[in-house]
């Protein structure tokens, strides 16, 4: 038997806590792909380096120091992906002990939650934006839930992987706590220490025989410790790449699994029986075709009761494929013990051994003959590694148990975790037993098996032993004689249970029943009753069919027996038929019955065509979108959608999670295409399922007409003009008026006339006074008269006026690049020539807070699109050694200054990123130009770099220039391109002679007066000086025209703007849902003509009423 000290284990880790781990295999690999995620399950990946994880991570961490949370707990709600991985690591490299638990879908679940918060007391819970956006109506009302501190990880500033510091820990400090599945109401979190974890991935190691050179691939919830220890810990452990997918995925089309097996070569892979099963069951000889399972070394099977008959059924089916039966690994594990105890030799087929089962009963297992009634066949566990023992003890008297004799599988070595947390009692009684010759400590497991040379057979549960009359019922035997007493019976669908009557225990057996239609329910009944009576010698006294899928189990599969009792006694399971001892056998589905048939009926006809078809070969399916999906809906739920309509919930009938991805499956194959894993999330009604088959699944030209609806066609019924006015009400409701549209009756500049009144004025975007200006309304005067109001039509078919090119020089010159091009709209430019440039096979990433007009032209190019954490350099750094070398093309954008909270790019740090990525770097100088830089050149001027180092300078008109339109200021040759092919510039209109004289006049007084920049930077100044003095929360603005005062409340917003209003003080409110609720604020322009004392004067009223309404609301 190998050790830990073996040389094998010497070259792979040196560390002894999974921190050092991770850091060895950064500093030694930083390049090498660690993880690959199927972000739609099957071609969408993406990828994380050694080096990538390591720097979230230390940025989740320092967070984490930075509010003293060492030796805390945290929550991690997360769906399996990257972001868990780095949070996972995150937690470990603050020394903070993760608590892993699947986010709640709606009120799913949520219990759960609940009871691990209430159990382990985290000090923060760690998810990412999107998942706290659907969590956070759930928990509204949960007191305990909402007294958590939340953090987005993926909004965190990487830069903070600076500020790390080592944690003091050791192989004895606890990495995270597995809660175990059971009752939501007591919960149990297993504690496992860093030593635990290592230990027990050794064992992994050991008993694969892998090497490094083998890839890997999961699709197991990383919230469990097969997913989180066998498909992320392991592989960092041994260097190796491993692919994730999601369970979901997985469910949805069990061909995912086999097929991303094939394409990668992987090596490693498994899971439950149950997904062995559903390949079999689910996956079409079609589907078969083009597979390749050669490479399938390792294929595990563990966490519930190994069948025979799967191992079979799979290898039979799957050996055309490449698939050799002596690759399955049967392994026997519990969370208790980390992960794994035991698992079969490498290279060796599964054991599978006869035994008799009278003698079973009694507590021996004595060698039968293979395919005797006599017999039952049981799958061996394998053996222990590294040390481990796995012993077979009396579970009253706790002496030894001889070999092939039946006792309770305890458990020594150094994987066995340190307890259950804030449980001693518990904890002592299942972590420190010890036999009666004083061997131990050994972990009770719970689960009764024997050892046969040397392998351990796992036979049941010691909880779940069935004793009728003196005699021992194993349930797990009871099960497998029904599954197998009919074929129309699902395989690992049923539970045998117990129920006392005067002081008898008598059988009760529940069994989910088959999809198919008509099932003989009597015919079923007598054989499962024979069977169970002529194999067991015990004869049920009650016989319950369920709904498929209905049936309790835990997240990896597992029958839940004592959850199924309670809902049994409870009545709470979901019955299609039932029979007791003398009685007769209840069918629920007859009540009613000729109701039901009727409704079929009309259903099947709502799915008919109502017209024939025409008698073309390329005629579409007939049908509207919702009478297919509600169609593929009725296949799966059979009578259970019975009356529904596009209200009706899917929980309502009783679909669980199974059935949906049947439901999901079958959209995808009747529509094409396929869904998002937040689309399917989504799907909570009918209309939902139609709904996103309308927006993810039909194209154009695609086979199907939805049904036209009044909102479709009346539109003062579209949802989009109700929602309008939904957020329009909300001013009404206050008795406050409408603040948007206001009238100006003059020029607006530092002041404004509204209503025949005069008021300071912040809301002109007007920076340096030039609308307005005498010598540029002379120039606009005069190009009117030379040239008209208008050039009628393109440019570039027209011809152009020679202010046109006197503008573009003009624009080029002060900047300091080759040359320009004007556009009419400001909106436009940046659509316009994101949209051209850049297309499908190219990357785009923006700043998380890019105005519209970026992402709008994002869209429209057809490029990937990322953003980046607002600000961040090191976060847009992160996508780019990520995805560079994926995509032909990379455009970086970013904004000189932010309108909305007024802070500015490090514009330096961008260029180092696209001279060292070879990307395209495009600034928008919307609100920079005129506003920064000693002379107002923007930001090329303010940090002092040559503005020929970025690709693209975009900028507006309509602000420091005082008239209307855009502009792309760049190198020659891209002037040139936009000129003849841009949409926007080609097909458009040409820029007026009179914006195009106020633009132009204006810029020469910037260079002939550079005082109003440096005024304006004074008044900026002063603004927000005072603001700060006055308490006000100004964001992030800083040395820019732009201060925005953060309220964090939309009506507390739009008051305070009308009181201001009402003391000639004119600032407008900027309200959900432009931003969210406690971004809610008002918002100043200044201007280069703004007075001291307008400034002054508004600071004041500004914080009175602040304070007057900070007061009233309490």
């Amino acid at each position: 038997m190998l050790t830990t000290d073996h040389p094998r284990f010497q070259s792979v880790c040196e560390s002894s806590d999974l921190v050092g781990l991770l850091r060895e295999r950064t500093a030694s690999h930083p390049h090498q792909r660690a993880f690959s995620y199927l972000v739609d399950g099957e071609d969408d990946r993406l990828h994380l380096t050694y080096g990538q994880l390591d720097r979230q991570a230390r940025a989740i961490a320092a967070h984490l120091q930075s509010r003293g949370m060492a030796g805390e707990r945290a929550l991690l709600l997360y769906p399996s992906g990257l972001e868990f991985i780095a949070a996972f690591f995150g937690c470990l490299y603050a020394g903070v002990t993760a608590v892993p638990a699947y986010p709640p879908r709606r009120n799913r679940n949520l219990l759960r939650i609940q009871s691990i918060v209430d159990d382990a007391t985290p000090a923060v819970a760690l998810t990412t934006h999107s998942v706290f956006d659907r969590v956070e109506p759930m928990i509204k009302d949960e007191q305990d839930l909402r007294a958590i501190p939340w953090q987005c990880t993926d909004e965190l500033d990487l830069a903070q992987a600076d500020a790390w510091q080592e944690p003091d820990i050791s192989p004895d400090t606890l990495a995270f706590l597995q809660y175990t599945s059971g009752s939501t109401g007591t919960p149990k979190g297993v504690m496992l220490s860093h030593g635990n974890l290592l230990h027990n991935t050794k064992v992994i190691c050991e008993g694969f025989r892998i090497s490094r050179a083998g890839e890997g691939l999961s699709w197991l919830p990383l919230y469990h410790d097969m997913g989180l220890i066998g498909g992320v810990i392991q592989p960092i452990y041994f260097g190796r790449h491993n692919t994730l997918m999601t369970p979901t995925h997985f469910l949805q089309k069990p061909i995912r699994w086999l097929r991303t097996l094939s394409d990668t070569g992987a090596m490693i892979s498994g899971g439950p029986n149950f997904a062995y099963e559903l390949c079999v069951d689910r996956i079409t000889d079609e589907e078969k075709q083009g597979l390749d399972l050669t490479q399938w070394e390792v294929a595990f099977n563990g966490a519930e009761p190994v069948r025979t008959t799967t191992l079979r059924r799979f290898a039979e089916a799957f050996e055309p494929c490449g698939f050799r039966f002596e690759a399955f690994y049967p392994c026997y594990g519990l969370a208790e013990a980390t992960l794994m105890v035991a698992g079969k030799k490498k290279w060796q087929p599964p054991t599978i051994q006869p035994y008799q089962i009278e003698d079973l009963k009694e507590g021996r297992a004595v060698p039968g003959q293979a395919g005797s009634d006599d017999s039952l066949e049981i799958v061996g566990s394998g053996v222990t590694y590294l040390g481990q023992e796995a012993a077979i003890v009396d579970p009253e008297t706790h002496q030894r148990c001889a070999d092939r004799a039946i006792g309770e599988i305890w458990v020594k070595g150094d994987s066995i975790a340190h307890g259950y947390w804030k449980r001693e009692e518990l904890s002592k009684e299942t972590f420190s037993a010890e036999t009666t010759d004083g061997d131990g400590p050994f972990l009770r497991t719970g689960d009764l098996g024997f050892l046969d040379d040397g392998e351990l057979f796992v036979t049941g549960r010691l909880k779940d032993l069935i004793i009728i009359r003196g005699a021992n019922h194993y349930p797990q035997d009871i099960e497998q004689t029904v599954e197998d007493s009919h074929e129309s019976l699902p395989k690992s669908a049923g539970a045998a249970i117990t129920v006392g009557d005067d002081g008898k225990e008598k059988l009760v057996v529940l069994q989910e029943m088959g999809r198919q239609r008509d099932l003989p329910f009597e015919e079923i009944l007598d054989s499962v009753r024979h069977h169970v009576t002529a194999i067991h010698d015990v004869a049920p006294t009650a016989i319950v069919f369920l709904r498929p899928n209905t049936i309790p189990k835990t997240s990896s599969g597992k029958i839940q027996r004592h959850a199924c009792r309670d809902q049994y006694l409870a009545g709470e399971l979901n019955v299609v038929a039932e029979w007791s001892l003398g009685g007769e056998l209840n069918v629920h589905r007859k009540r009613g019955a000729d109701r039901i048939a009727r409704r079929e009926k009309q259903a099947e006809d709502a799915a008919k065509p109502k017209t024939p078809p025409a008698a073309k070969d390329d005629a579409k399916p007939s049908g509207s979108t919702i009478e297919r999906a509600m169609r593929i809906v009725r296949e799966v739920a059979k009578e259970r959608a019975a009356g529904a309509t596009l209200e009706t919930e899917i929980a309502a009938m009783g679909l669980d999670s199974l059935e949906r991805m049947e439901i999901v499956a079958g959209l995808e194959d009747e529509f094409g295409g396929r869904f998002s894993e937040e689309a399917i999330l989504g799907m909570n009604t009918c209309r939902d399922v139609v709904r996103a088959v309308e927006e993810h699944l039909l194209t154009e030209g695609g086979p199907a007409a939805r049904e036209v609806l009044p909102g479709d066609y009346q539109f003062n019924q579209s949802p989009e003009y109700l929602k309008l006015r939904s957020s329009l009400k909300l001013a009404e409701s206050a008795g406050l008026a409408n603040p948007y549209f206001t009238q100006h009756e003059g020029i607006t500049n530092d002041r404004t006339t509204i209503g025949g009144k005069d008021y300071i004025n912040w809301c002109s975007y007007n920076y340096l006074g030039m609308s307005g200006e005498p010598a540029v309304q002379q120039a606009t005067q005069g190009a009117v008269d030379r040239y008209g109001t208008s050039v009628s039509a393109s440019r570039l078919v027209s011809g152009e006026k020679p202010l046109h090119r006197e503008l573009e020089r003009s624009i080029a010159g002060f900047l300091g690049v080759e040359d320009a091009v004007v556009f009419v709209g400001g909106h436009a430019t940046n659509e316009s020539v994101i949209g051209h440039l850049y297309g499908p096979g190219d990357l785009i990433l923006h700043d998380a807070l890019s105005h519209n007009s970026i992402v709008q032209g994002c869209k429209l190019s057809g490029a990937t699109r990322r953003a980046f954490a607002h600000n961040d350099p090191a976060a847009c750094e992160e996508l780019l050694k990520r995805y560079r070398g994926e995509y032909r093309q990379v455009l970086i954008v970013v904004e000189g200054v932010y309108s909305m909270d007024g802070d500015f790019t490090p514009l330096p740090e961008f260029i180092r990123l696209k001279k060292e990525h070879k990307a395209y770097l495009m600034v928008d100088e919307a609100h920079s130009l005129g506003t920064m830089g000693k002379t107002g050149r923007g930001m090329s001027e303010h940090f002092g770099v040559d503005a020929r180092e970025v690709d693209l300078w975009m900028g507006t008109m309509s602000k420091s220039l005082g008239s209307c339109g855009g502009y792309i200021a760049a190198c020659r040759e891209i002037v040139e391109y936009l000129k003849y092919t841009a949409p926007g510039f080609v097909f458009s209109v040409g820029l007026s002679p009179s914006n195009a004289a106020a633009a132009l006049a204006s810029l020469e007084l910037i260079k002939e007066k550079p005082e109003r920049v440096a005024q304006l930077k004074h008044n900026s100044a002063l603004f927000l000086q005072l603001a700060k003095q006055a308490g006000l929360n100004t964001g992030m603005s800083d040395g820019t025209p732009i201060v925005p005062v953060i309220i964090g409340n939309s009506m507390q917003s739009l008051e305070l703007s009308q009181r201001l209003f009402a003391e000639g003080v004119n600032v407008q409110p900027i309200m959900y849902p432009a931003v969210e609720e406690s971004a809610a604020r008002l918002r100043f322009f200044i201007t280069s003509t703004h007075t001291d004392e307008q400034i002054k004067q508004t600071a004041t009223a500004l914080a009175k009423h602040w304070k007057q309404l900070h007061r009233k609301s309490g």
